[in-house]
């Protein structure tokens, strides 16, 4: 079996994205790559070289001579990206095998319940797992690409969504519907309450942020 290295500015776009989702760098404010690359232990330019691909993918905001910022999140934005999201994963969904989904329905079960118990936290990395399970039998790699790069840029807001318990159960129960359609072979409702939670998550984040930066 062949041994493949990721390159280090993957490594390093991954753990910046662990601590923005973690709240480790207000929204709006300027990234410190000297402080960055100290505390990550890097150089200064593989570690552009990740800032520059977060900034492709909207997560942050090159300003000519000023360096990388983390972009502002506003209700349009939410607007925009949420449908996107949902409309690719129920793609994703009705591309899978149902008897796979079938068979997977208990554990996504299983999970949605850890989820609603899960603390505000926590419950974000509960709710990616769960859609990763989700989706894991699609075969369209390239749709799979493109959901992942969407939710790139929403992972550093969504923490907001889970800082309520009632939200998080609110969630976790369209998971396990969800999950229960599938067992019952209902793909129809499964995608429909798929569809429901991105426009859940849409509708509360979007009354949370402004309209302009």
């Amino acid at each position: 079996m062949a041994i493949t290295r990721r390159p280090l500015r993957e490594q390093i776009r991954d753990e910046v994205l662990v601590r923005l989702a973690n709240g480790e760098y207000p929204i709006g404010t300027r990234i410190n790559e000297g402080t960055l690359a100290d505390s990550l232990g890097v150089s200064r330019t593989p570690l552009r070289e990740a800032l520059a691909g977060l900034a492709q993918e909207g997560v942050l905001e090159l300003r000519p001579n000023r360096g990388f910022w983390l972009s502002p999140v506003t209700a349009t934005e939410i607007r925009e990206t949420y449908p996107i999201i949902g409309a690719l994963e129920v793609l994703a969904l009705q591309a899978s095998d149902p008897a796979k989904l079938h068979a997977h329905a208990p554990k996504l079960i299983k999970l949605a319940d850890t989820m609603a118990q899960a603390d505000p936290v926590s419950a974000g990395a509960k709710d990616d797992q769960w859609h990763t399970e989700l989706l894991k039998f699609c075969p369209n790699q390239r749709l799979l690409a493109l959901i992942k790069a969407q939710k790139t840029v929403v992972h550093r807001y969504e923490r907001a969504f889970f800082q309520k318990p009632k939200r998080i159960k609110q969630s976790a129960a369209q998971h396990r519907r969800i999950a229960e359609a599938l067992l019952t072979g209902d793909l129809d409702t499964a995608a429909t309450e798929l569809r429901d939670n991105w426009e859940l998550g849409m509708q509360v984040l979007a009354d949370l942020m402004p309209d302009t930066p």
